[in-house]
C-alpha cells in the first residue's frame, strides 16, 4: 500500500518532459491530546497528565519490544506551534521505532518495515544524508536537518493534523467510559462494574448503563472511529518544482533554507474501522500500560505487567 502510493504520486508530478524525484515521509501520530473524561478511575489519574504514548513506551521496553525509550511528544507534534512541531520530527528521527519512515521512490531509506526499534545510530544518519542528494541542496552535512525543516513547515502549514485531532477527540469519554456503553450494547453484565470497589465510581458507571442503546452504540462508533484516527499513519509525499501550477490538485510549500519549491500530498492510510470485540482488548491493554507506567515512575521496574499477545 505505501509503495503504490509513493509510486502514484511521483508518476503524477513528474511532468511529461523530466521526471522528478519523489520523497514521502510516514508518521504515525498517535493521540495529539489528554483525556479529561470523569470515567477514568483515580488510580488512573496519570492519564490526565502523561500522554498514551509516553506510558505505552514503557510497557515495550519492559516486554522488550523496543530497545530505549522514544523522545517523542504527540502533543508536540499537533500543538500547531512551527518550534515544537520540528522537535517532534527530530525525536521521530532520533527513534523511529515503527513511528517513522522515509522513501524515496518508493524504496525505503530510513526506519524499519519491521518496527526499526534501534536508535539512528552515525552510520545510519550518514547513509541517510547521502541518500537526499538530488532532493535536497544544501551541501553534505546539511540535507537531513533541512529535510526535517521541510516536514515540519509542511505539517504546520497544511495543518492536517487539526483534522484528525477533530476525529480522535469523538473519544470524549476514555475507554474506561466506552467499555460500559460497549457492554449496554451488547446487553451482557459488565464485568468492569463487578470489579469496582468504590462507591463513587460504581455509581458514575452506573449512570452509563442507565443510556438507551442509540446513546450506546453512537458511544461505542465514537470511540472505534477515535481509536482508528490515533492509529492511523500520515503519509506526506514531497517532489521538488522550479514552479507551481496553479491548477494542480497538489499543494506548494517553500524552503527557504535552500530556496527551493515542493508540492507535497498528504494521504492518511491504515483507515480500517476497529472491529467491536477490540473494545474488550483495548480496555484490558489500557490497565496494563498504565498500571505498569505507575509502577515505573514509582521505581519498581520489574513489577511491570507483561503485554497482551494482541495487537491492539
Amino acid at each position: 500500500m505505501l509503495l503504490t502510493l509513493e509510486i502514484n504520486y511521483t508518476r503524477s508530478n513528474a511532468g511529461s518532459s523530466k521526471r522528478r524525484p519523489c520523497i514521502s515521509v510516514e508518521i504515525k501520530p498517535k493521540c495529539g491530546f489528554l483525556p479529561l473524561s470523569s470515567f477514568i478511575a483515580e488510580e488512573n489519574a496519570v492519564k490526565k497528565y502523561t500522554t498514551r504514548f509516553r506510558m505505552h513506551q514503557a510497557l515495550k521496553l519492559n516486554n522488550k519490544d523496543i530497545s530505549e525509550i522514544s523522545k517523542y511528544n504527540p502533543l508536540d507534534l499537533f500543538s500547531g506551534s512551527k518550534e515544537r512541531i520540528h522537535k517532534a520530527i527530530e525525536d521521530l528521527f532520533a527513534t523511529p521505532q515503527n513511528n517513522f519512515r522515509v522513501f524515496l521512490n518508493g524504496s525505503l531509506i530510513l526506519g524499519g518495515l519491521g518496527g526499526g526499534t534501534s536508535k539512528t545510530n552515525t552510520i545510519t544518519k550518514q547513509s541517510f544524508e547521502d541518500d537526499l542528494k538530488g532532493v535536497i541542496q544544501p551541501t553534505k552535512g546539511s540535507r537531513t536537518a533541512s529535510f526535517m525543516q521541510l516536514i515540519a513547515e509542511t505539517v504546520h502549514h497544511s495543518r492536517v493534523l487539526d483534522q484528525l485531532l477533530d476525529v480522535q477527540k469523538l473519544d470524549h469519554l476514555d475507554i474506561e467510559g466506552a467499555i460500559h456503553a460497549y457492554y449496554n450494547f451488547l446487553s451482557r453484565p459488565c464485568t468492569v462494574c463487578m470489579n469496582l470497589n468504590e462507591a463513587k465510581a460504581l455509581h458514575a458507571c452506573k449512570s452509563l448503563h442507565s443510556i438507551p442503546m442509540d446513546e450506546s452504540l453512537k458511544i461505542v462508533k465514537n470511540y472505534l472511529i477515535a481509536a482508528t484516527a490515533k492509529d492511523c499513519s500520515m503519509m506526506i509525499s514531497f517532489v521538488p518544482t522550479d514552479d507551481v501550477d496553479a491548477g494542480s490538485q497538489y499543494s506548494s510549500v517553500h524552503m527557504p533554507s535552500t530556496n527551493q519549491k515542493f508540492t507535497y500530498k498528504v494521504n492518511f492510510i491504515d483507515l480500517d474501522l476497529k472491529r467491536l470485540k477490540t473494545i474488550e482488548d483495548y480496555y484490558e491493554l489500557d490497565q496494563k500500560i498504565v498500571k505498569c507506567y505507575s509502577q515505573v515512575a514509582g521505581g519498581d521496574h520489574r513489577k511491570c505487567v507483561p503485554a497482551s499477545t494482541k495487537n491492539v
